[in-house]
């Protein structure tokens, strides 16, 4: 870090004292530049628009006493850390314990001594170099955590993705069904002003809602036609198997995976399973994956049946508002048909009807 020259800011009456603290301060290194001013008020407006590096003010100031000044600095954040040096007699301790308390850095004496005054100011500019040097120190290793954390997330991420494709794997013509619909699953999160780091999570864990797929037998699972009753209830195991998967993970997308893996065929209405639920008693990430994985199956072709055109698929949804789905989310997704039409060209394997 390149560092400016020092600016320093005076506060005091005019005169002498003034004068000679001015001249020392010009003469602390190559460039300081020096503000003074009489009036603290004035002199703090500017230094909230550009703080200083130092600031030297007198316990005897016009209008708030230089103890009532260095309170109203300490309260402000943006010079809240500035190194304060207050002239005072020695003999006003009452002035000087206050001082302290108000978070003064250092004192000078009337009368001033020329030596003590450079460097006491010297000492304090050093100090403020440490802060500045520390504070850009705090900030390099605050990106640099930021940015390892965004990558080891992105792996995270990945590996869902890879996990989730495992599971899609042997279920047949699926293309890009997780991708969708995950995608599906954000934009309603975010329709319904979830925040950021929810729809993250969101879109992060959709994509593993029929994980527990993979502990379908195949001639159920790959079975083109209805299945019988049998069929259907180790078929409808699928949820429960997916959150054996992903429950008592430390990721909290693998915990809202599994959340998601075992709601996502509950009904708004309570006709859903494995459990039942209804309204509310619905985890939110599941009614919002629900809307976007049931969407995503009619637009899609499929060994069974063809793909549903765009708007037959919208029809049904919004027909099944309040049933089938929660109608929040289902209103959100009406917000993002935009955005739902350009996932559907982009990832889909054709375009919507």
């Amino acid at each position: 870090m390149i560092s400016k020259p020092a600016r320093i800011v005076i506060v005091d009456i005019p005169g002498t004292a003034r004068s000679l603290l001015e001249n020392v301060a010009r003469t602390l290194e190559p460039g300081a530049v020096v503000d003074s001013y009489a009036e603290p008020s004035a002199a703090l407006a500017q230094m909230l628009l550009n703080a200083p590096d130092l600031i030297i003010t007198d316990s005897r100031l016009p209008g708030w006493s230089g103890n009532e000044f260095i309170r109203r600095i300490r309260a402000e954040r943006g010079v809240a850390a500035v190194p304060i040096l207050l002239v005072t007699l020695a003999e006003d301790r009452q002035i000087r314990s206050e001082a302290l308390e108000n978070g003064v850095t250092d004192f000078l004496f009337r009368p001033l001594d020329l030596q003590e005054c450079r460097a006491r100011c010297r000492n304090l500019l050093a100090l403020r170099r440490s802060q500045q040097a520390m504070a850009e120190q705090t900030r390099w290793l605050e990106d640099q955590v930021m940015h390892a954390t965004g990558e080891v997330r992105a792996r995270e991420r990945e590996t869902l993705l890879k996990l989730a494709k495992a599971g899609e794997y042997r279920d047949l013509d699926t293309g890009n069904h997780i991708i969708r619909m995950s995608k599906y699953s954000r934009l309603i999160a975010e329709a319904m002003q979830l925040k950021t780091i929810e729809c993250d999570e969101i879109e992060a864990a959709a994509p593993m809602h029929d994980i527990g797929k993979i502990g379908i037998p195949d001639p159920i699972l790959l079975k083109p036609g209805p299945h019988t009753p049998d069929e259907q209830i180790i078929m409808r195991t699928h949820p429960e198997i997916g959150h054996k998967i992903l429950a008592g993970s430390p990721s909290r997308y693998l915990q809202l995976g599994a959340v998601i893996a075992l709601h996502h065929h509950e009904r708004f209405d309570g006709s859903g399973y494995p459990q039942g639920l209804a309204g509310e008693g619905i985890p939110l990430a599941a009614r919002i994956v629900t809307v976007a994985d049931v969407f995503d199956a009619l637009t899609s072709t499929r060994p069974y049946k063809k793909a549903w055109p765009f708007h037959d698929a919208l029809s049904f949804i919004q027909s099944e508002s309040g049933k089938h789905f929660d109608p929040a989310c289902t209103q959100a997704f009406e917000l993002r048909l935009d955005a739902v039409a350009v996932i559907m060209r982009e990832l889909g394997e054709k375009p919507p009807g």
